[in-house]
């Protein structure tokens, strides 16, 4: 395996891993502001956070070897969705 395709690998499983973890923080809990909003609105951020997620997924189950730029959106997207998941459960979820 090239270096490159491990980098790819690794950054869609933390991709999946963090948007899946964003979602349960979200959703998995009660949350006033998302339960305010318009069922439509809630429908649409569900599959907004899902989405990533899947594929992340995807990309590990079929070892996709993509062209660098998108190596390099896909390390974006890792380095966001896990830095979303950290800041959410530091400032939301964990009780101090």
């Amino acid at each position: 395996m090239e270096i490159l395709q491990l980098i790819n690998e690794v950054a869609n499983l933390f991709t999946l891993v963090n948007a899946t973890l964003f979602y349960i923080f979200v959703f998995g809990r009660e949350v006033k502001a998302i339960d305010q909003l318009p069922s439509y609105m809630q429908y649409m951020l569900r599959c907004g956070l899902s989405l990533p997620a899947l594929g992340g997924l995807y990309n590990v189950l079929y070892m996709s070897y993509p062209p660098l730029n998108e190596i390099i959106v896909n390390i974006g997207y890792a380095f966001l969705w896990t830095w979303a998941s950290i800041f959410h459960y530091n400032t939301f979820v964990r009780r101090k």
